[in-house]
């Protein structure tokens, strides 16, 4: 349960710090005091979205921090053991603070959460059941939600939905495919037709380089010729032949080499000169032999640097790009040929996660069939005991196993509250025929029942009592309190008859001190309840009957 409530500049608040009690706490001051403000400090806590502008004026943050008692088999327990958050204690600390700068950070026990965490954690902590729920329960898909939490079939809930996202997976994969084939089979011709003639190219890699080498040699035939021949005449001409002076200069380094070790490594240096020299003479002499004009070779090359020069223009990319260019047309219109035996595993796919789909959401259907009526007497209870004897609740499922666009991640049923209050007259959806003070009895009554002590510690209700008064704010005050006996209940109240049957009473009022306005909360003994009770009865004329009144109501308070 909540043990206590910390705040501090939050809106109006400066600061505040409550201790909270089990059973009912009921939470009452005058209009516009600030009552919603604390419901809205736990909606924080809970992971709300915190806004820079309920920072109070003049601070730079608000903070709001609670204090919860967790017993070691509780829910929050475990969700806190696999986060890795729980301190083994008994007690668990939240906190949150918005900073001016739009800033927010919360924290669990110390450690820092995200909001999606909070807002988890939260929700084995405590229903915060607001004012607004009354409009809520006139759309359908609230009024399933609340037969889902009746039933108890959050885990099959899951599993639908995964196996819904699954499917719908499937399906998008399927029609990615069906595009890609649609697409490529108005490519394919023009593909074909670029991937022929850059087959019939023969492209080879480092082949630009290799011709436009061969061009170069093959157009500078003589000028070779002439400097090579030159070349030998230097190293074997008759004048002053360079290959018969290293050999004169080596055998007469050989001999004096005899006479002076020093000179051996000059003679073995000039030795292998020689031989170098030699092997160089004769690869020149073969090179000659080889080397002959060749205007055909020639004129061949230049076509192929021209027919690779005009690929290049035309796909805008260089040898390399027009090989990758190859490569990839070839692949695309493989892909094409296998794209059916991908549509054909697409759609198998796609029909074994439908069927799964299909099973659990037959499940998940009977389930809710099997619970209907059960939920359906037991809001029709509820509310006779506020005030409509002869109500009679139906909850009426529409099943849709056969049309796909009503299939959804919650499942194909469509769930709709009908009611009729007056006998004799039938049945109608709930959005037709409740009023507003029927409508807040009917939405208390499914709150206070889908709201099970097994579910949840701690509920909250802000206001959900609007609409109604006399004889029936009694009799929902007196179940405010008997769900308290099971539960810790906070009920933000306007009736005195709510307000009396509370375990524990907090007045929140306004008060300004030094110019600045701010909102005090205090808890009211037994005498200052009785005060309290009566101005809520009878407003600015508190005479002995609104007095008398007022205490015979909390005389009247069930034990």
């Amino acid at each position: 349960m909540l043990l206590s409530l910390q705040v501090r500049n939050f809106a109006l608040i400066d600061s505040v710090s409550i201790d909270l009690e089990p059973g009912l706490t009921v939470l009452t001051g005058e209009t516009g005091a600030g009552k919603s403000l604390l419901v809205d400090a736990i909606a924080l806590l809970l992971g709300d979205k915190g806004h820079a502008d309920s920072i109070r004026h003049g601070a730079e943050q608000a903070e709001i921090s609670a204090e919860y008692a967790l017993d070691p088999a509780h829910a929050a327990r475990h969700w806190l053991r696999e986060q890795g958050m729980d301190n083994d204690e008994s007690v668990c600390v939240l906190r949150r603070v918005i900073q001016r700068n739009g800033r927010s950070r919360a924290f669990i026990n110390g450690c820092s959460v995200t909001l999606t965490q909070l807002r988890e954690f939260g929700e084995h902590l405590i229903e915060l059941l607001g004012q607004h729920e009354h409009q809520k329960l006139l759309h359908p898909d609230r009024q399933l939600v609340l037969l889902d939490r009746f039933a108890g079939l959050t885990e099959t809930l899951n599993q639908v939905a995964d196996s819904y996202h699954l499917w719908q997976e499937q399906v998008r994969r399927r029609e990615d495919l069906r595009a890609q084939q649609t697409r490529q089979h108005e490519q394919a011709d023009w593909q074909r037709f670029q991937l022929e003639e850059l087959e019939a190219a023969e492209l080879q890699e480092e082949e630009w380089d290799s011709l436009h080498r061969e061009e170069q040699r093959l157009g500078a035939v003589e000028k070779l010729r002439e400097h090579v021949q030159a070349a030998l005449d230097r190293l074997e001409g008759e004048n002053c032949p360079a290959s018969r002076a290293l050999a004169e200069a080596q055998r007469h380094l050989s001999v004096a080499s005899q006479h002076d070790r020093h000179l051996q490594e000059n003679t073995e240096l000039l030795n292998g000169a020689l031989i170098q020299t030699e092997e160089s003479i004769a690869s020149l002499h073969a090179y000659l032999a080889d080397l002959e004009a060749d205007p055909e070779r020639l004129e061949s090359i230049a076509r192929r640097l021209q027919q690779l020069q005009d690929l290049q223009r035309k796909h805008h990319c260089d040898l390399s790009g027009l090989i990758d260019k190859r490569n990839a047309l070839r692949q695309e219109l493989q892909d094409t040929e296998n794209l059916e035996s991908l549509l054909v595993a697409a759609e198998q796919a796609l029909l074994h996660t439908k069927a799964i789909y299909v099973e659990q959401s037959r499940t998940l259907s009977a389930a809710r069939q099997a619970q209907r009526q059960a939920l359906s007497e037991a809001v029709a209870e509820q509310i006779r005991q506020l005030g409509m004897p002869h109500v009679q609740v139906e909850l009426r499922l529409h099943s849709h196993p056969d049309d796909e666009k009503f299939w959804r991640s919650h499942g194909w049923d469509q769930a709709e509250i009908w009611i009729t209050a007056n006998p004799g007259h039938p049945a109608q959806p709930l959005a037709k025929v409740a009023s507003g003070g029927e409508l807040s009895r009917i939405s208390l009554a499914l709150q206070v029942i889908v709201a099970a002590p097994e579910r949840m510690d701690t509920l909250i209700f802000d206001e959900v009592d609007v609409g109604i008064g006399g004889a029936v704010a009694e009799r929902v005050g007196r179940l405010l309190r008997r769900l308290g006996a099971h539960q810790q209940v906070l009920c933000v109240t306007h009736l005195a008859q709510v307000a009396a049957q509370g375990h524990q009473h907090l007045h929140i009022e306004k008060q300004i001190l030094d110019g600045k306005t701010t909102i005090n909360v205090r808890q009211l003994q037994q005498s200052e309840r009785q005060q309290e009770i009566a101005r809520m009865l009878g407003g600015i004329d508190l005479n002995a009957a609104v007095h008398e009144a007022a205490a015979t109501l909390l005389a009247n308070v069930d034990s």
